[in-house]
């Protein structure tokens, strides 16, 4: 497949992928998360303080979305701008980073269509939570540091040093696609043999300094409002264990776990993941026939069985190809989901379908790879792919209705979510 091609076809699915992330989402009511979202920014830039939502994560999200709302209000995009944009970017990202990783087109292109029409991308695009934001950094990352290998230029280095500790400042997550990519690195660094002894020494110590020393810099800088508040440099290795003991417990969500929480399920089963809140009603306006579809938003995700629960068989496989054939690509790819989905996977506290994003890109790559590869020996395989693709579109029509709060305005989905969440306490307050 040619470059322009390649470009055209990641360009299309990029818009498509926008408007998919976009459509009617000023009707999409506000969410509790997106609220506190807001307040816990304004909490952290203007007074230093942690919460009300996600204490113990790291506080980039805070900082951006207090500078978007700055720039844009307290609306949409002010609030969402950042998911919108981080949601829509993984869309060429995972084009571009399956492309260097498999040197085909078709693969890299296949994987962004997964990525583009799933829902559970889809739903955290529209949300003010920053979870889209664990899929986009360590893409873009990983994306720099391929380029750097290609072009010797240390600056890309230095932007995927940059971006890796953005993300580390997201969610500590990021951490586990930062390891294979260094060691990916690393290792193609020791092999070079052209500069000498001293030469590969200072390269060596150009991974350390923009791989290690760097994200961990960006990573501290973010605290700068908590060290605002008064707090000491001494206090602050106390702060980070707390927010590990809670990032690790989460005692603060045993009283009522509902849904899908374990991780290990992901792809062995079709899950599900959802939001229920109420639409702000007018102010003076009285509904004469108040109905559910009126009052209540249901985000609801299924996860596709078509493409999910091929992760695991694909990334085993490709995991397999790569040791046998000493193919640097697939070690890479394996090495990246299952380095990041095992820790989730053996954990015994809840983990819910949300922190799929952290390892989807990955095991997308696999799905792609499998039905290109696995399909070559036929003669029809373009036709096979295609009509594959065209099932999992046809699925993803009602998928994206539910994902979006449509999924009430569906007949057998209404009838569905009502008997299955219509008693739910947050529906009886």
């Amino acid at each position: 497949m040619s470059n322009r091609r390649f470009l055209l076809l990641t360009l299309l699915l990029t818009l498509a992928g926008f408007a998919l992330r976009i459509y009617h989402l000023a009707e999409q009511p506000a969410s509790v998360d997106d609220y506190s979202v807001a307040i816990t920014a304004i909490n952290y830039l203007e007074n230093g303080q942690l919460g009300p939502t996600m204490w113990n994560h790291p506080a980039l999200r805070n900082i951006l979305v207090y500078w978007s709302m700055q720039l844009f209000g307290s609306g949409l995009w002010g609030v969402k701008g950042w998911s919108i944009l981080f949601g829509t970017l993984t869309v060429p990202l995972l084009a571009m980073v399956g492309r260097r990783i498999f040197h085909s087109g078709p693969v890299a292109l296949i994987a962004a269509f997964l990525w583009m029409i799933d829902p559970l991308p889809i739903d955290f695009s529209r949300q003010a939570i920053n979870d889209i934001y664990l899929a986009f950094f360590p893409l873009a990352a990983i994306l720099c540091a391929f380029v750097f290998r290609e072009r010797r230029n240390p600056w890309w280095l230095v932007a995927a040093g940059i971006l890796f500790g953005l993300g580390l400042a997201s969610k500590w997550s990021v951490l586990f696609q930062l390891v294979p990519t260094g060691l990916l690195l690393l290792t193609a660094e020791w092999k070079q043999r052209t500069a000498g002894e001293a030469g590969r020494g200072g390269r060596v110590l150009l991974l350390v300094a923009t791989l290690l020393v760097l994200p961990a810099t960006i990573y501290f800088l973010t605290f700068f409002p908590w060290f605002g508040r008064g707090y000491s440099l001494a206090e602050w290795p106390a702060l980070q264990h707390a927010m590990y003991r809670e990032t690790k417990l989460h005692t603060g969500y045993h009283k009522n776990i509902e849904g899908d929480h374990l991780a290990y399920q992901w792809f062995i089963r079709p899950v599900t993941y959802r939001d229920i809140f109420f639409y702000r009603g007018d102010a003076g306006a009285v509904r004469q026939e108040p109905s559910v579809e009126e009052n209540v938003a249901i985000l609801f995700v299924i996860a596709d069985p078509l493409v999910w629960l091929l992760v695991l068989p694909a990334t085993l496989l490709a995991g397999y190809r790569g040791v046998r054939a000493r193919d640097e690509g697939l070690c890479f790819l394996t090495g990246l989901f299952y380095l990041s989905y095992l820790p989730l996977a053996i954990t015994a506290r809840p983990i819910w379908v949300n922190t799929a994003l952290v390892v989807l890109p990955y095991g997308l790559l696999a799905v792609a790879r499998l039905l290109w590869e696995g399909l070559g020996r036929f003669a029809v395989r373009n036709r096979l792919v295609v009509a594959y693709l065209a099932l999992v579109t046809v699925i993803a029509v009602p998928q994206y209705l539910m994902a979006i709060g449509d999924g009430l305005r569906l007949p057998y989905f209404r009838d569905y979510l009502l008997n299955k969440y219509a008693h739910d306490e947050e529906l009886a307050r």
